[in-house]
């Protein structure tokens, strides 16, 4: 067996109605909170106000973008520093949830976002973070990372740390119930990204290998339903246990090239963080079946598709692309980019971008060059299987 080291600080109680559990359980940590929150999520699930009147003196930070900025985040530090705050409360999606974390650093560490970009960049430890997820998808409550758009470079970034571990994080269904459609399926998609990306990064532990899979498992049989149900608590349940487990998988052994190739689509055209993932998801496995076959196989089983034993590279590759359209198909929704508006005729700009950066290469399986990752959007643009 490879050797491996697995952490994982956070405290995580799942269930129905254990948000009201917030201010006992929360206790150990201050009594002088703040709240970061999104724009909408958390007002509409009712989770807003049960956060507020459990938790006395709240000062508040909302309207945190989808894809929050450092500008962001420091103005948030600022109001966190002059409030005198202890702890904070993360109330929302992943970008409320990264950006708390991001506060939490410049709260106790002098300077700007781009001073701490990187791992392990501050001195003082940050504040202690509570999360509570209002979105099924980045499994941000149980990860070290805080991605933000840098306000000077117009590019994504992370911030880092073990400190950046929330303490608690408190997973109940009822604050996803009112989450849109396509919310929920972009969401849902964000998680088996992640667990598909941590089960072939260079840096997989065995023991994520064996969440990533449940995560496939769960998620190729409970998000249709979560995307056709809203209210169905046990789908949204499963959900939300889903994108913890794949955020404790990429904790260990962060994201691939999927993640790298992704965000361009994000900045540049918009696309939702999740889908954005997995419209390149196809493409991008089916060349890591060229290097690790039986987890490729592996997947393509988990969601669903059954192969034979010691199944080859171009049968792994073929039974990935048969499992990830047919889970597409059940969600109704278009494996082409060109389908959710990225121009194809900047495929070669955004190549060339990245290539340049060879950071976003570091966990990916292979040697991938410039013309694959091109060939990568193409197909992911076509949405060829």
């Amino acid at each position: 067996m490879k050797p491996f080291h697995f952490w994982m600080p956070t405290e995580i109680v799942v269930g129905v109605d254990c948000l009201n559990e917030l201010a006992q359980r929360s206790a150990p940590f201050g009594n002088r909170p703040l709240l970061v929150t999104g724009r909408h999520s958390a007002r509409s699930s009712g989770a807003f106000e049960c956060v507020l009147s459990q938790l006395v003196g709240t000062t508040l930070v909302e309207g945190i973008e989808e894809n929050p900025s450092s500008q962001t985040c420091e103005r948030g530090a600022e109001l966190c520093r002059k409030a005198g705050c202890d702890f904070v409360v993360a109330l929302g999606g992943g970008s409320a949830i990264d950006a708390a974390k991001a506060i939490a650093v410049l709260a106790t560490n002098d300077g700007t976002c781009d001073r701490y970009f990187g791992s392990n960049q501050y001195s003082a430890a940050p504040l202690p973070i509570v999360a509570i997820p209002t979105t099924a998808g980045t499994g941000s409550e149980v990860t070290p990372y805080s991605v933000l758009v840098d306000s000077r470079t117009r590019t994504k970034r992370t911030i880092a740390g073990k400190g950046l571990f929330p303490r608690l994080a408190l997973l109940d269904p009822g604050t996803t119930v009112t989450m849109s459609r396509a919310t929920t399926i972009y969401s849902g998609l964000d998680a088996l990204s992640q667990a598909m990306e941590g089960m072939v990064s260079k840096q997989y532990t065995p023991m994520g290998d064996v969440l990533a899979l449940e995560v496939c498992r769960v998620v190729a049989q409970w998000l249709p339903v979560a995307a056709e149900e809203p209210a169905h608590l046990d789908a949204r349940m499963q959900m939300l246990y889903a994108a913890m487990l794949s955020g404790c998988v990429i904790a260990q052994s962060g994201t691939t090239l999927v993640h790298g190739m992704g965000y361009p689509l994000t900045l540049e055209f918009g696309l939702p963080h999740g889908l954005a993932n997995a419209l390149l998801l196809t493409p991008v496995f089916q060349y890591n079946a060229r290097f690790l076959p039986e987890k490729v196989a592996a997947i393509a089983h988990a969601l669903g598709v059954v192969h034979g034993d010691s199944p080859t590279a171009e049968e792994a590759a073929a039974n990935v692309g048969q499992a990830l359209h047919r889970l597409f198909q059940r969600l109704k929704l278009s494996p082409a980019a060109r389908d959710a508006g990225v121009d194809g005729t900047q495929l070669q700009t955004i190549t060339g971008a990245l290539v340049a950066d060879r950071s976003r290469f570091r966990n990916q399986p292979g040697e991938p060059t410039a013309e694959d990752v091109l060939d990568f959007y193409r197909r992911a643009w076509n949405g060829t299987p």
